[in-house]
């Protein structure tokens, strides 16, 4: 019964942001109720209606918790939307810095320094991507935590692939084109691991096996294709689809003989 209160307490605090304030409230709140459970049992009550009168402290606590929840959340919001102000301005100002001092200092000449605008800005989409899912940590949206991490994949992308093909082709006249965007493969299948890994939890597992199938089809996808570019073997490369399908085959099967057992 203990363990049911903690859960209730934790569900009413569930989508509070995890300040310091809510923390503490959150805690003294379970104590609270854990020994009103406790003094009820002691005095002859019933498990039912000592988990009643449990957690009927917990209109004592409204007013706290609706203070503290107006504090926290417009606190929290406030310090993630200044320290996000005061960032942007500050980068934005060095950047712009950095642009004009190459270009009219060093090598006297617009003509290709826009590339630094363009590589700080695809920079600054991580810092952002980045940023938002820490808000979405702290109040502990699942939901929004899962698109915030696939927000700071896609940042890369631009930085990784774009970026690099970008430079080469304006600055040295190489066309890398055909060949670069094999990153955004391996991107993808990282952003895939990662998210298994840090939201596996909370997964079925039909959702696990979807994941670990796509992960391990991107890897032999980008296998594939690098080795028939480098090598132009396409007539048998495809030999490694039937590899990777055989075993991942094999794993699945040894997998659901361990679950039924």
């Amino acid at each position: 019964m203990e363990e049911k209160l903690k859960e209730y307490v934790n569900r009413k605090f569930r989508l509070y942001p995890k300040t310091k304030e809510i923390v503490e409230i959150r805690d003294e709140l379970y104590s609270i109720m854990i020994d009103k459970y406790n003094d009820c049992l002691n005095m002859g009550i019933t498990k039912e209606e000592a988990y009643k009168s449990a957690i009927e402290m917990m209109v004592d606590y409204k007013d706290a918790i609706r203070e503290v929840e107006k504090s926290g959340t417009l606190g929290a919001l406030k310090k993630v939307i200044v320290n996000m102000g005061s960032f942007t301005t500050f980068y934005f100002i060095t950047l712009t810095f950095i642009y004009l001092f190459v270009s009219v200092v060093i090598l006297k000449s617009f003509k290709k320094t826009w590339l630094i605008a363009v590589g700080g800005s695809f920079i600054y989409l991580i810092y952002f991507s980045i940023s938002l899912y820490k808000y979405a940590k702290l109040f502990n949206f699942k939901t929004l935590s899962r698109w915030g991490i696939a927000f700071i994949y896609i940042s890369l992308i631009p930085l990784i692939y774009v970026f690099p093909s970008l430079y080469l082709s304006v600055v040295h006249s190489k066309n890398i084109w055909n060949r670069s965007w094999l990153v955004v493969i391996i991107i993808v299948f990282f952003y895939i691991i990662t998210d298994y890994i840090v939201n596996k939890k909370y997964m079925s597992i039909v959702e696990k096996d979807i994941l670990i199938f796509a992960s391990g089809l991107l890897l032999t996808t980008f296998l594939y294709l690098f080795i028939s570019m480098k090598f132009n073997v396409w007539g048998i490369a495809w030999i490694l689809y039937v590899l990777y399908l055989s075993l991942i085959s094999l794993i699945f099967y040894i997998c659901r003989n361990k679950r039924r057992n």
